[in-house]
């Protein structure tokens, strides 16, 4: 097995350099809508033209995500604000954000048939999550906290790994009460009868999900490489923005999802800017987030910035060098 291992190492590797591109490893989530984008730019060739060979690898947790970066396994990584925040006053400020990725959310809190309000959830109802410290947990324990539904005191929480279509699939089979999913898989489960809560995207419009991380002292010691991705991504970003019929034909293969679900979710990516067309990361967005940590206590005093977990530069960088 170990032989077998480093020849598929030595394969990898061989053939990259026969590419002549740099490998890059990028973690995601899940590989739900949102995150397509990554998988637009290696299928338009965004990746390549850079001389860029793109590993997406998906990890179902955030921490994971962001160990993952610090090792160097991973080059970039979808990480939540939130995290690196709490990184930050515990002393470790070694992981920026350098793009945006997921600019907002098109979260609705979607329940099993029997919940028809919030206020149903109350005495042990079971709400799932992708994990304790996801941007996406935080939102959900505010939204039911505004209508007095607290935890632990109401309801439990439990962890289900793959976002939002993990979530779905514990709905669907009743493992869980409620959890927030993303589009257009909240529509789906809308349409088979599940209950829809309230949409927390129009509670709470200003809010960064998650956003592109690197390792700062990686970043700085491999700028051009950095740049050179930043290059693909916002491209892809653009482009996306700029060929609604041609997008929707190539997210349909990427996200195995039916035709009638993608030019909506589509129209709400792009319009809302949750697929930010310039690139960068909501400032306030992330405000949003630290607010809501200091309300719950999470983040003592002092508090930190939002600069503090971002890397400024490289973005003006690559705009400048695709003539923007």
């Amino acid at each position: 097995m170990k032989r077998i291992s480093g020849l598929l190492l030595v394969w990898l590797l061989s053939a990259s350099v026969a590419r002549g591109e740099d490998t890059i490893r990028i973690g995601i989530i899940s590989t739900v809508f949102g995150y397509a984008p990554v998988y637009v730019a290696r299928e338009k060739g965004f990746f390549k033209r850079e001389g860029l060979y793109p590993e997406i690898v998906v990890i179902t947790r955030n921490e994971n995500i962001v160990s993952a970066l610090v090792s160097d396994s991973l080059q970039f990584g979808n990480v939540p604000p939130n995290l690196l925040l709490t990184m930050h006053q515990q002393g470790f400020s070694d992981i920026k954000l350098i793009a945006g990725s997921f600019n907002g959310t098109t979260y609705s809190l979607v329940g099993l048939s029997k919940h028809k309000r919030i206020e149903d959830l109350k005495g042990g109802a079971r709400l799932g999550m992708s994990g304790f410290t996801s941007a996406g947990t935080m939102m959900m324990k505010q939204l039911l906290k505004d209508r007095g539904v607290i935890y632990p005191r109401d309801y439990s929480l439990i962890s289900i790994g793959n976002g939002s279509a993990g979530l779905y699939q514990a709905l669907q089979t009743g493992q869980i009460d409620a959890a927030l999913l993303a589009q257009p898989l909240s529509l789906i489960a809308i349409e088979q009868g599940l209950s829809n809560l309230v949409d927390a995207y129009k509670v709470l419009p200003e809010y960064q999900l998650s956003a592109i991380g690197v390792r700062d002292g990686w970043a700085q010691k491999n700028r051009g490489l950095v740049v050179r991705y930043l290059k693909a991504l916002l491209s892809t970003y653009q482009w996306l923005h700029d060929n609604r019929d041609e997008a929707i034909k190539l997210l349909g293969p990427i996200t195995k999802l039916e035709r009638k679900y993608i030019p909506p979710s589509w129209d709400t990516y792009t319009k809302t800017q949750i697929w930010p067309r310039n690139g960068e990361v909501s400032v306030k967005g992330v405000q949003t987030i630290l607010n809501l940590m200091a309300e719950d206590g999470v983040l003592k005093k002092p508090l930190p910035k939002v600069d503090d977990i971002m890397a400024a530069g490289y973005l003006d960088e690559a705009r400048k060098a695709l003539g923007q």
